[in-house]
């Protein structure tokens, strides 16, 4: 057998074998059919059966739900953070002499005006000097006003003026230098404010460098706040805050400072909030104040209520209502949901913003459940 004639068996053996393949499909699909109608007949014969002796058999079930239409509006996230109270005119009191404290004349929490005497420390040693001083001073003066009368006279000697003139001014820079020592042994507020806390106590020995009461000016005080890097763009000087009080109540106030260094230790940066004036009194130094602050805000914005919204294995989705066969039914949609504030939670992809979304009784609907409305 030649090439030419081999290869006319070969294609027509295949031919033959593709018909019988084709027709033995086409004869199954006419036995499923067939069994097809067998069943749905069966079906027809069964529920007509139970029928007569169920009469609720086949009715649908409805699920009650009620419906919300999402339209676009503002979605403003805010994020919870806790700040410290401090103050910009915060300072230690320290004594700049040795001595026994004397009088101490405020308390902790006493409002005192700048230049109010704090506390005196014993100083009769130098008071007594400064009394002799001050003898010889008036001594010394007595001298050189007459020595001065006389050789504006042209009496005495220039010597003898000359001498009494720097004699009396030697004292009276002695005298001077005295007064400015007893000064320091009085410790006077550097500005008006509050005594935060007092370490002086009378008989107890000053020390130049030791603390000896703190103060603070409640008028340059405000908020700090530490804030994870992740926020570092998200906020801007004039920003809104809110404080949140003990009483739960809500004022509003806004960014002073917003930091630039990032805490290589906590990696975090620093923002100033402002204390309302009328706050000022109330917040203390160190206290902690809850606030909270926007984060992320969008004007135009789909949003839904949060519990409204399940997942499974492909993501989110909600229920919506469709309309089938002319009834209302559940259906089943995903969605692309973002941030989530105040119990509402941003849809960035999946809705228009026309649908009626089901809301309550969406827990107890599957896609296609039979819906009517409460």
């Amino acid at each position: 057998m030649n090439m030419k004639k081999f290869l006319i068996v070969i294609l027509t053996f295949i031919v033959s074998c593709t018909n019988d393949t084709l027709d033995s499909k086409k004869k199954r699909v006419d036995e499923l059919k067939n069994s097809l109608v067998e069943i749905y007949s069966e079906i027809d014969m069964l529920e007509e059966e139970i029928s007569l002796i169920d009469s609720t058999f086949g009715e649908k079930n409805y699920e009650l739900v009620t419906t919300i239409e999402p339209s676009s509006k503002e979605f403003i996230h805010e994020i919870n953070l806790r700040g410290n109270v401090v103050s910009m005119m915060n300072i230690m009191i320290v004594s700049e002499v040795i001595g026994k404290y004397k009088r101490i004349f405020v308390k902790d929490g006493q409002f005192v005006k700048k230049g109010d005497v704090l506390a005196t420390i014993n100083s009769d040693v130098i008071d007594i000097n400064l009394k002799e001083i001050e003898t010889n001073l008036i001594l010394l003066k007595t001298i050189y006003d007459r020595q001065s009368n006389l050789w504006d006279n042209k009496i005495g000697s220039e010597i003898d003026y000359l001498r009494a003139k720097s004699n009396y001014e030697s004292i009276k820079s002695r005298f001077e230098a005295t007064k400015r020592q007893i000064a320091k042994f009085k410790i006077t507020a550097p500005f008006s404010g509050i005594i935060e806390s007092t370490s002086a106590r009378v008989g107890e020995m000053s020390s130049p460098g030791v603390p000896a009461f703190s103060i603070y000016n409640e008028n340059d005080s405000y908020i700090e706040i530490d804030v994870s890097e992740n926020y570092g763009n998200s906020f801007t000087v004039g920003d809104n805050a809110k404080l949140i009080l003990e009483n739960d109540s809500v004022i509003v106030t806004s960014i002073l400072s917003v930091g630039q260094v990032i805490n290589p230790i906590n990696r975090t940066f620093k923002i100033g909030v402002e204390i309302p004036f009328d706050l000022k009194e109330s917040l203390k130094p160190n206290q902690i104040i809850n606030l909270k602050l926007i984060d992320y805000r969008n004007e135009n914005s789909i949003s839904i209520p949060s519990n409204i919204i399940y997942s499974d294995e492909r993501g989110n989705y909600i229920f919506i209502i469709d309309e089938f066969d002319g009834e209302n039914v559940a259906r089943k949609i995903p969605i692309l949901i973002g941030k989530s504030s105040n119990y509402m939670t941003e849809v960035l992809s999946g809705l228009l913003g026309e649908e009626q979304v089901i809301d309550k009784g969406s827990s107890n609907v599957v896609d296609g459940s039979y819906v009517k409305m409460r």
